[in-house]
């Protein structure tokens, strides 16, 4: 066999062994890749007690509305299954409240209703509960709840409720106790 020949099958063969031993991308020893999201499973759902007046904190979406906006600080909740737990209290401009206890999931931007608050105190379960997109709409609450305060990007903005508290006051969670005044 030439010299020649014995070169090009060399060439061929070698980055072929090679490619053989290289995990391919995606796959579980690639620790390069995207690693596959296990299938998703939903914590149980446990209802907080309806909210009081003093754990509210105020937050404001993106697009303009004479509503006011809030978070009951005593239901934020981040479940096992990444998801944002949340009673949402919208009072309109003559004091009619609107309660709700809903989840985001930062990694599908979906929300999900789970109950309603009544005028007598109490939940009011939503039939048959479904994940909705978010949606890109400006005056939409729930997208900037997404998009500024509880999700960056596909993660969750933040390592616990914490974290999320502090956003939702304006306030950097990751910032240095040295540049605070």
């Amino acid at each position: 066999m030439s010299i020649a020949r014995v070169l090009a099958l060399w060439l061929v063969l070698v980055p072929l062994a090679a490619a053989q031993q290289q995990p391919q991308r995606g796959m579980p020893e690639d620790i390069g890749g995207v690693p596959e999201e296990k299938e998703f499973k939903e914590d149980a759902l446990k209802l907080p007690p309806l909210p009081e007046d003093a754990s509210l904190l105020p937050f404001q979406p993106r697009g303009y509305s004479r509503n006011k906006f809030y978070i009951d600080r005593k239901s934020l909740l981040l479940g096992e299954d990444r998801v944002v737990r949340y009673t949402v209290v919208v009072v309109s401009p003559s004091g009619v409240r609107n309660v709700s206890y809903e989840g985001m999931r930062c990694k599908t931007s979906e929300y999900k209703v789970y109950a309603y608050g009544t005028q007598d105190g109490k939940w009011t379960n939503v039939k048959d509960a479904r994940w909705q997109d978010v949606g890109r709409t400006q005056s939409s609450f729930r997208f900037g709840l997404w998009v500024d305060y509880f999700c960056a990007s596909e993660a969750v903005a933040g390592r616990n409720v914490d974290d999320l508290v502090l956003n939702l006051q304006g306030k950097a969670p990751y910032q240095s106790n040295t540049t605070r005044n």
